[in-house]
């Protein structure tokens, strides 16, 4: 024990003494890296915690210690900040404290990572490019093991099983995993690559479609069709991990992107045949598509559905009996066991919603509405106020990503940045259309100054 504390302690003053004298670029990049495999290692695993939890909270300590600006006016950020909050506020009545505080280390974990994003593309601009790809990679990667898991099920049973996935999942996910907690990456029908959880893999491939398209827009040649391939393989693999949501959201959601990227140009009457083509296309070939890569899709959303209706009424009861605090960190697990008689099984609310109001109460909801409001807002405004230009492109690909989550957690175990390995790619989406919002202001205020300086010279 003394001697893993000993290495854990090394492991910790080597870390900083690295982040301290790491540029910002270099920091993003590291917590790229870990994003996806996470790394739970030693005495952390024990604590929920991963390397690259840690990595980010240290990044955000060293932000503070070097007084870079905490734009605590901008929209996004005091959203953020009043959600982080409420779940600390929660805290004080709830059953599990250390669930509460992992909850506000995440939102603030989120915040930073916007801050980093934007100020590394602020100061180069196509320097968020490298963040990207390193995360991107890895989702390729997770793209390719969904579609070698669903086609070879007993190649996933091997992986469960090694050490890998506890290093990516957790030990304690994996211990509970083969104990009674079994996931659904267990049906053959399902495929989760990194993840023990096919839903979780969906949106995450999801999130990273709209994220290989949005760092394609302004590329040329073969840059920009290798962002396309990844996207393409990225969209492919949603529907081979089984989830019914996301076969559903692969189908739509590109559509409704091309709808907001059009909609707003003067020959936008022209959309209209297109989007008619479109969804012409997809009723063509999408009962063809779930049938093949989603099979009994009607039938197994049915069972979905019927599935979490005794956990939403259970919900609604336990809303007319807690109305204004809700049931605390914890208290969702802790009260849902005693009716287990009922034939309602102790699992997580599976609505974004109703997950925030039974750990927080009403100020957490208004908090999560206001914060997912917000970011729809400033992501349409930017669509709609730079048609016709490279920026509307970049933003919609970032709309469509954050509908991706937003429509899942309606229906998943998932929070309002998604979960701990997309967290980062939706924080870089929203620092690439900060930083390229703030260079297009910049650069339309300088012609503004050029233009009045040269009137004021001209003689009368």
């Amino acid at each position: 024990m003394i001697l893993e504390l000993g290495l854990a302690a090394a492991a910790a003053f080597t870390g900083l003494l690295f982040c301290i004298t790491a540029s910002d670029r270099t920091r993003l990049s590291v917590a790229a890296f870990l994003a996806v495999p996470q790394v739970f290692v030693g005495p952390l695993g024990q604590l929920s915690l991963s390397l690259s939890q840690c990595w980010v909270v240290l990044i955000a300590v060293c932000w503070v210690l070097e007084r870079k600006e905490l734009p605590v006016r901008d929209p996004v950020m005091r959203a953020v900040l009043l959600l982080a909050i409420a779940a600390g506020l929660a805290i004080a009545w709830s059953p599990d404290p250390m669930a509460g505080v992992l909850e506000v280390m995440r939102l603030v974990s989120f915040a930073f990572l916007v801050l980093y994003a934007t100020r590394v593309e602020r100061l180069r601009p196509g320097a968020l490019a490298g963040p990207f790809t390193v995360v991107l990679l890895w989702a390729l990667l997770n793209a390719v093991l969904v579609w070698a898991f669903r086609l070879a099920p007993a190649v996933e049973s091997a992986f469960l099983r090694s050490p890998v996935s506890s290093l990516v999942a957790g030990p304690n996910a994996m211990a509970a995993f083969f104990a009674d907690g079994a996931n659904n990456v267990t049906d053959p029908a399902k495929s989760g690559g990194f993840f023990i959880n096919a839903n979780v893999s969906s949106m995450f491939l999801g999130v990273a479609t709209f994220c290989f398209l949005a760092l394609g827009v302004g590329r040329r040649g073969r840059s920009r069709r290798l962002c396309a391939a990844g996207a393409l393989v990225c969209w492919s693999a949603t529907f081979a991990t089984g989830s019914k949501t996301a076969a559903a959201l692969a189908l739509l959601l590109p559509v409704a992107v091309r709808g907001v990227q059009v909609l707003g140009r003067p020959n936008a009457r022209w959309f209209l045949p297109q989007a008619a083509g479109a969804v012409g296309f997809v009723a063509w070939v999408g009962p063809t598509v779930l049938a093949r890569f989603v099979p009994g899709y009607a039938e197994a959303s049915s069972e979905s559905l019927a599935s979490r209706g005794p956990m939403w009424e259970f919900a609604l009861q336990m809303f007319r009996e807690h109305l204004l605090l809700g049931l605390g960190h914890g208290g969702w697990s802790a009260t849902i066991e005693q009716f287990a008689a009922l034939g309602i099984t102790a699992l997580p609310p599976h609505n974004l919603f109703i997950a925030a109001w039974a750990a927080t109460g009403l100020p957490g909801v208004a908090a999560l509405l206001g914060l997912t409001v917000t970011i729809l807002a400033v992501l349409t405004a930017t669509v709609v106020r730079h048609v016709g230009t490279p920026l509307t492109r970049t933003a919609a690909f970032a709309l469509g990503a954050w509908w991706w989550v937003l429509i899942h957690g309606m229906g998943d175990n998932t929070a309002i940045y998604g979960e701990a390995k997309s967290m980062i790619l939706l924080a870089m989406l929203l620092g690439l259309v900060g930083a390229r919002v703030h260079a297009v202001r910049t650069a339309g205020n300088a012609a503004g100054n050029a233009a009045g300086n040269e009137a004021a010279t001209c003689p009368a």
